[in-house]
């Protein structure tokens, strides 16, 4: 019975090890070999750190990881593979982990290869700024209202949504949903300070602290069927 329960502790004594490296309401989830399968499969922008319990590198990484996990969620997801677990030194040899930390970038689940961490100390802003420019821009951007009609009849087969801000930029959240659902829905921004475009479509009044308009126009159809305003896109 002793001999049971001690087999039993050594077994999951790697997870236990591996879960201490984090602090216990860190948003980085743990991965096998299935779990990393699921996620290349999703086509989103994920973040994988490499790690061993014992390594002094990982430890001292781990509470700026986790916070940058914090930061982006549920934007970026951050997962963490023990590639002391020996479950999992197949999936880590297949990623070419040479050394640890080794944190890659997978931009698009799968479909792109994944890139190494390379942008110096390994901090949350570091990892934040990295994390969020590596997610591709499937965003049409139209500075110029005539190039709206073109974009919307060129993805007419498809569901549409255009951004309307004040902001000549689009922020992080428009660019992930443009990633995670390319060829689903076609993503545009516009900026539109004065609110022209929103007027020619009969929004004539701007409401204070609700200047951004999403803009959605079903597949097949020329004309909105919704706007959403809100508070901030």
């Amino acid at each position: 019975m002793i001999l049971h329960s001690l087999t039993a502790l050594l077994l999951v004594l790697p997870t236990l090890v591996t879960a201490a490296i984090f602090p216990s309401d860190t948003k980085v989830k743990m991965l096998d070999p299935k779990g990393f399968k699921r996620v290349m499969k999703n086509n989103r922008t994920s973040v994988v750190a490499f790690v061993a319990p014992w390594c002094g590198h990982c430890k001292q990484m781990a509470p700026e990881y986790s916070k940058a996990a914090g930061n982006l969620s549920p934007l970026v997801s951050f997962y963490a593979v023990d590639c002391d677990a020996e479950s999992n030194k197949q999936l880590c040899a297949s990623q070419e982990v040479q050394g640890f930390p080794t944190v890659k970038v997978f931009p698009r689940g799968g479909q792109l290869p994944g890139q190494i961490y390379e942008g110096g100390e390994r901090t949350s802003s570091n990892l934040i700024k990295w994390a969020s420019r590596s997610v591709p821009n499937k965003i049409k951007a139209m500075p110029n209202e005539g190039d709206i009609p073109e974009w919307l009849d060129k993805n007419i087969d498809v569901p549409r949504v255009i951004l309307l801000n004040r902001d000549k930029k689009f922020p992080l959240l428009w660019q992930v949903l443009g990633n995670n659902y390319y060829k689903k829905i076609a993503f545009g921004h516009h900026s539109d300070p004065e609110g022209t475009f929103a007027a020619s479509l009969g929004f004539t009044v701007r409401e204070e602290g609700k200047l951004s308009k999403v803009v959605v126009y079903p597949a097949g159809v020329e004309r909105p069927h919704f706007i959403r305003r809100c508070e901030q896109v």
